[in-house]
């Protein structure tokens, strides 16, 4: 693989215009699925911006330039699980000084990734500066969920929608996968099963226990819903994104369009998993007994 990016051409063609047409606007907003190349534009965007390189081809650099700081939420090893920290104030205060300093090029940029991980008081120490702009100073927020930034905060922004990247363009980069249909177009995805052994397992299980769900027995279903709910979070999102990309391609490949609904209560289920304090074997149990 070189730097080069998959997918997402209008987006790179609306910020070249952006670019090229001056008064670059202060921040921006990226918005879309998770994994599908938004940090990656962020970051290529950023390295022009800071470079003053107006036509040269988006690409992702090697190493991030001293004019490029990058905020993203802190993993640590809770318990044996992993568990993903909030964006601190503090982190931001910390970023927000390096945006005061003066740049050793043309610009500085911050990019804050997952930025809906920001906490409340992270977000309002943000917006003080998203109120008073500097010049050569930009901001580019990442997120795929927009309900957890304030509405002030997206207000500000220059907001740039991604969407998934065709399969068409994925073979073109990484060649004809047995992947594709556990992905959903997310190179994100892709790139961490060919370069993270755990995680590529973990679809790999997640794909066998969906295709031998129906022939589960009532107490085999319990015994998976007890042993997924031992994992954490992050484990559990990539082992039921997986189920609901095959389900929603299945669904399109055999016309059998009730299995989109059927997707929509896996996700519904992560959802809940998500945001409420309940006991996540129970929910788990109630989904794998009642799904098929």
């Amino acid at each position: 693989m070189n730097n080069k990016i998959i997918g997402h051409k209008k987006n790179i063609e609306l910020l070249k215009k952006v670019m090229r047409g001056g008064g670059l606007h202060h921040s921006f907003l990226f918005t879309g699925p998770e994994s599908v190349g938004k940090q990656v534009v962020a970051r290529a965007f950023a390295d022009r911006i800071v470079n003053g390189s107006i036509s040269s081809e988006f690409k992702l650099s090697n190493g991030i330039d001293s004019d490029i700081d990058i905020v993203m939420p802190e993993k640590i090893e809770r318990k044996k699980k992993i568990v993903i920290k909030d964006i601190s104030v503090e982190k931001i205060t910390n970023a927000i000084h390096f945006m005061a300093l003066a740049p050793d090029k043309k610009a500085r940029v911050l990019i804050i990734d997952n930025a809906h991980k920001m906490t409340f008081t992270a977000q309002n120490a943000l917006l003080k500066t998203l109120e008073e702009p500097k010049n050569d100073r930009y901001i580019i927020l990442v997120t795929h969920d927009t309900s957890n930034l304030l509405q002030t905060i997206q207000s500000r922004c220059f907001i740039v929608r991604f969407g998934t990247v065709n399969v068409d363009e994925l073979c073109s980069a990484y060649g004809k996968s047995e992947y594709m249909n556990d992905m959903s177009g997310r190179p994100g995805f892709l790139h961490r099963i060919y370069n993270d052994k755990e995680f590529r397992n973990t679809v790999e299980y997640a794909r066998h226990e969906l295709q031998t769900l129906t022939q589960k027995k009532t107490y085999e279903r319990l015994d998976l819903a007890l042993e997924l709910s031992k994992k954490d979070d992050i484990y559990l999102q990539t082992f039921f994104q997986v189920w609901i990309y095959r389900i929603r391609v299945a669904a399109h490949k055999t016309n059998k369009f009730q299995l989109i609904k059927v997707a929509d209560k896996v996700e519904q289920m992560l959802n809940r998993m998500n945001s409420t304090n309940v006991n996540k074997q129970l929910i788990l149990e109630d989904f794998l007994i009642n799904i098929v």
